[in-house]
């Protein structure tokens, strides 16, 4: 262990650069990355969780107990979720990796068969319970403060989401037969954005950025301005963009590059 470690301090200081005076370059493997916007970088490897700091640290956090990491939200540096769907549970981190607060079990809260999860303000989550289709807001003492009732019978749409995310006082709900559907922080619906078949993106309001059929987009929510910003090559699984830095996923690497202006 001592020996990875080191060989992984010495590669991340020899060839990411935080100066990003020109194109910088990660070399590691992973399964799936994230980014807050500080622009510390998230991997997720098999169960393992490795940050990787702006000021060049490292930390990691492992564990097997809950089976695999459905996902993982950054939107908050100070105290990152996982969620573990197979088994239910949710587990808060804080800013160098490590747990904070106890596992919280979504049976104990009177949730069965929670699809989605991710952060809210102050220290709140959101959860999508499938079972009844209604997103439920909990506060930082885990009571219920936003119920929006059965999604289907209200919006009279057979959603079926993959992903959400909160960003500036706003929920978005991705169904990729329907769109992103998206709702205020009272758990109002407010409107449906008209972009379909994508499994995820990025809100930097007023945009939301996305990749669709090996091209990178960015989407005015107000303008309803559609933009193609560059084409990625086939083996780039995804671009994150921070409002700052895109940052490239290989699956070998991770290219930062400041593609949008």
């Amino acid at each position: 262990m001592k020996i990875n470690k080191y060989y992984f301090l010495l590669l991340y200081s020899l060839t990411l650069q935080f100066a990003f005076s020109q194109d910088s370059l990660l070399t590691i493997t992973s399964d799936k990355i994230y980014v807050d916007n500080i622009g510390n970088i998230y991997t997720l490897r098999q169960h393992t969780i490795t940050k990787y700091f702006t000021n060049k640290q490292i930390k990691t956090f492992s564990i097997k107990t809950f089976g695999n990491v459905a996902s993982i939200d950054v939107t908050n540096a100070l105290r990152v979720l996982l969620y573990f769907k197979d088994f239910q549970k949710i587990l808060f981190l804080d800013s160098q990796l490590s747990q904070n607060g106890d596992v919280i079990q979504l049976s104990n809260l009177g949730l069965e068969q929670v699809s989605l999860v991710c952060s809210s303000f102050n220290n709140g989550f959101w959860v999508y319970n499938q079972s009844n289709n209604e997103l439920l807001r909990f506060n930082q003492s885990f009571e219920v403060n936003v119920k929006t009732g059965n999604l289907k019978r209200i919006l009279n749409m057979d959603i079926q989401p993959v992903f959400m995310t909160e960003h500036n006082g706003k929920l978005y709900l991705n169904s990729p037969e329907i769109g992103i559907l998206m709702f205020d922080f009272y758990g109002s619906y407010l409107k449906n954005i008209p972009l379909l078949h994508l499994s995820e993106f990025q809100v930097q309001y007023p945009f939301i950025f996305y990749v669709y059929q090996n091209k990178f987009f960015s989407y005015h929510i107000e303008t309803f301005e559609n933009t193609e910003i560059t084409n990625i090559p086939e083996e780039c699984k995804n671009i994150i963009y921070n409002g700052e830095y895109c940052y490239w996923h290989f699956p070998q690497h991770i290219l930062i590059r400041q593609c949008i202006k």
